[in-house]
């Protein structure tokens, strides 16, 4: 019984994906491996503590690296398929390694792959919310905002544990997960982050998919019209503002004709009801976006979604209207992003009405509720 107990304990203590142990007044929290550069034949490198280098594989020290001093990882010198660089002392969460010129939370994994190497951040997950709140979040936003932001982010990042499992990570630092950019200094976002430390959304006790996007435009979309299948806590809920600032695209008529093929001719129509916010129609859904479009060509005509259009012409997001005027087509919409989940325009615009973080997110997030993990 006791072998099999310290067997267990082993197998958790290195799922951690960190062999040095935290200091025992330090507080437990996940570690991230987010993923940094790919295909690179070496690094530089400097660390802000004292360091070791470990065999990933069989965990041996391989070398000692002291406070400050540059070194460089390079593919040629590499004589094991991956290493890990940690604190020898200090607790992960107080580390700071710089990659080429950008600095990062916690160490790094570097691992062999295809004729190249990879770069890994191990980050403990407080840490890496850091980099994370200060690029999908003004951080002069109220501070209710910013809490609400950094729950979703936390329950993101471990609802998506593991999405970039077959590259060798956790999740990417890119918006295919979220965006993160190491080390920043704001004190609005480290106070939202301590003031919800490990606080998640769980619908019916399972971590959920906080997915979230700059600003609805008044209205956000259910799930199923962005994605399809169906998400019964990310569904379509009116803003506390309606139709903001608009934004306006406008495109030749002879180079939109241009995106539809040689075959398609000189647009002459398009066939598309008027935008109304909470207003659905055959071609619209229930919050008022471009389910599809009908162009009217010379020689055919093309219907295509609302998604298509937003990619083929970058817009801003699907909610507009667009007309045929003269020798050009006019795209006027509202908001930005897929409009699933929280707008941080209306959290900030909530936040400064009044509500409070966890208000905010049982609006946009629907019959879930906030859970401390750690």
């Amino acid at each position: 019984m006791l072998k099999k107990f310290f067997v267990a304990a082993m197998i958790l203590f290195l799922m951690t994906g960190v062999v040095h142990a935290e200091t025992k007044s330090s507080r437990w929290q996940p570690v991230i491996r987010v993923g940094l550069l790919s295909g690179v034949k070496q690094i530089s490198l400097q660390v802000s503590a004292p360091c070791i280098i470990i065999n990933a594989a069989k965990g041996n020290i391989l070398k000692k690296i002291p406070a400050g001093k540059s070194f460089i990882v390079a593919l040629k010198y590499m004589d094991v398929n991956a290493i890990e660089i940690l604190p020898e002392k200090i607790p992960l969460k107080d580390l700071k390694v710089t990659v080429g010129e950008k600095r990062y939370y916690g160490g790094l994994s570097v691992v062999k792959d295809k004729g190249a190497l990879n770069v890994v951040n191990l980050a403990p997950l407080e840490e890496y919310l850091r980099g994370v709140l200060a690029k999908e979040m003004s951080p002069s936003y109220p501070l209710e905002a910013l809490k609400a932001q950094a729950v979703a982010a936390r329950s993101f990042a471990l609802k998506n544990r593991g999405r970039h499992e077959q590259d060798g990570y956790d999740i990417c630092n890119s918006t295919h997960c979220q965006v993160y950019d190491g080390v920043t200094n704001y004190e609005s976002i480290d106070r939202a982050i301590d003031e919800t430390r490990g606080q998640v959304l769980v619908y019916k006790e399972k971590l959920i998919d906080t997915n979230f996007h700059a600003d609805s435009g008044g209205m956000t979309e259910n799930s199923q019209d962005v994605w399809g299948g169906t998400t019964p806590y990310l569904v379509a809920v009116r803003e506390i503002v309606q139709l903001g600032t608009p934004w306006v695209v406008k495109v030749t008529a002879k180079d939109f004709s241009s995106r539809f093929g040689e075959n398609f001719g000189e647009v002459k129509s398009i066939g598309l009801s008027k935008m109304t916010v909470g207003q659905a129609a055959d071609d619209r859904t229930s919050s008022g976006r471009v389910k599809s479009a009908q162009i009217v060509g010379s020689q055919k005509t093309v219907t295509m979604s609302g998604k298509d259009l937003r990619r083929k012409f970058s817009l801003p997001s699907t909610l507009f209207d667009m007309k045929l005027e003269g020798d050009a087509i006019i795209f006027t919409g509202y908001g930005s992003g897929h409009g699933v989940g929280m707008s941080q325009v209306g959290a900030r615009d909530y936040a400064g009405s009044g509500w409070s973080y966890e208000k905010i997110l049982a609006h946009y997030y629907t019959d879930t509720r906030l859970k401390k993990l750690y």
